[in-house]
């Protein structure tokens, strides 16, 4: 059975120790996304097609894929979207001593396509360690982001790729409904999706798995 803890830090607020265990974790899980991490010029990219490959989609209950849209800047580098994720708001998670997840997102996020929703918490990125998937990190990232203050969005949205089936089923149990899609978005046969939920909503609350314990939340505002 393992403890999980998650721990909230405004954008430039993560200290030099856990910065160091997020760039490991994103050097692991960066090439799971459709298109990979590596490959894009940041979390803003709207225009993802072009960089997808023709790769077999990566194996394993993978989370994230979510970037919202708008004008970017830097090149395609680890460290141009790694530095762009770093400037938003970020949740950690850890089992025992030992950082496994990250949730990344915008707060206030505005988009003229989702007006309705507006402004909102917009998920950016979700990653799980691949040795650490299935067992509740996940559910305890997106529980801590329900579970910010009232002051926040209620509204949460995120976007990811059709084909993306591990994230979808956790999204589907945790509320999200599809917004939004765009069609052939990341290549033939796969669809960019637009989902949201209403954080505030009891049911949208997850449930940890069998066999994982939360422990203390760390709020750093």
């Amino acid at each position: 059975m393992s403890t999980i803890s998650t721990c909230w830090y405004r954008p430039g607020a993560i200290p030099a120790a856990e910065l160091r265990e997020l760039a490991e974790m994103f050097a692991e899980v960066a090439d799971d996304f459709v298109p990979p991490l590596t490959a894009r010029e940041g979390t803003t990219q709207a225009d993802l097609g072009k960089h997808t490959t023709e790769a077999a989609e990566p194996g394993g209950n993978h989370q994230g894929g979510n970037q919202p849209t708008g004008n970017h800047q830097g090149g395609n580098q680890p460290g141009g979207y790694l530095e762009s994720m770093l400037r938003q708001d970020m949740i950690l998670c850890r089992t025992e001593d030992q950082a496994v997840g990250f949730l990344s997102f915008r707060s206030g996020h505005s988009d003229p396509r989702y007006a309705d929703l507006s402004p909102c918490l917009y998920v950016s990125t979700v990653a799980v360690r691949h040795h650490h998937r299935r067992r509740g990190v996940a559910d305890a990232l997106y529980r801590e982001l329900f579970a910010l203050p009232a002051s926040m969005a209620a509204s949460v949205v995120l976007r990811t790729w059709s084909t993306n089936a591990g994230h979808l089923e956790l999204l589907g149990r945790l509320g999200f409904t599809t917004i939004l899609r765009l069609e052939d978005d990341r290549g033939a046969g796969v669809d960019t999706l637009y989902l949201a939920t209403d954080r505030t909503k009891a049911d949208a609350v997850p449930n940890l798995l069998p066999g994982a314990v939360r422990s203390s939340i760390c709020r750093r505002p």
